[in-house]
């Protein structure tokens, strides 16, 4: 049976889970803190990151995006990579958008966890920004209903279901809802497959000696 090492608000690590549930792929879950000193996420991943997915031939494979790949090539039904060339190039670029606003909110989240004294306005900037224009580039490739990409769920649809639901766990104060209005329609239209209410989010004690 496939292992998977996930932590509870990953939005990365919450994007496999939930195409591992499309695909009804049995796995067993095994629940990390890969900030804490005693974590050994690096013995299966050098990068020491999650997600991580361990298949029983104990080859280890990481990085969320990469490890949907994979499971599209070992589990292909039902596909959430469109065939269609174009419409694969179209999903994968939602994903990278989605992924790199991610990347710069959980920047963000641990540059105001450091001390006062020793935060970064301008770096703290930068991560903002990032995100807004972020955010302004996926609004444009919405949908105005349906679904992120043709008339089926794909791993575009996924990727910013993660994102918006890591907003409402870390960014409360964020409201990028009244902003983003057709993004928030689709998160709205999808939010109740249960493939991601199994899956919601949850926050995790973070030792502040790691940061």
């Amino acid at each position: 049976m496939l292992k998977l090492l996930s932590a509870t608000p990953s939005p990365f690590a919450r994007k496999v889970r939930v195409v591992l549930l499309e695909k009804k792929v049995p796995f067993e879950l095994i629940t990390v803190n890969p900030w804490n000193l005693t974590s050994d996420v690096e013995r299966v991943n050098p990068l020491g990151k999650i997600p991580v997915l361990i298949p029983d031939n104990e080859e280890t494979i990481y990085e969320s995006s990469f490890i949907i790949e994979w499971l599209e090539v070992n589990y292909p039904k039902p596909a959430l990579i469109p065939s269609d060339p174009a419409e694969a190039l179209h999903s994968k670029k939602i994903q990278v958008l989605a992924d790199g606003i991610c990347e710069a909110f959980i920047l963000l989240f641990f540059e105001q966890l450091r001390a006062e004294a020793l935060q970064s306005k301008p770096w703290a900037d930068r991560q903002l920004k990032k995100i807004e224009n972020g955010l302004t580039a996926l609004e444009q490739l919405m949908p105005n209903n349906g679904f992120c990409v043709g008339n089926r769920f794909t791993i575009a649809d996924i990727a910013v279901v993660a994102l918006a639901d890591y907003f409402s766990l870390r960014f409360k104060e964020y409201n990028w809802q009244s902003k983003f209005k057709k993004m928030n329609a689709l998160v709205a239209r999808q939010s109740g497959r249960l493939s991601f209410l199994e899956t919601r989010p949850s926050a995790q004690n973070i030792e502040r000696n790691t940061i």
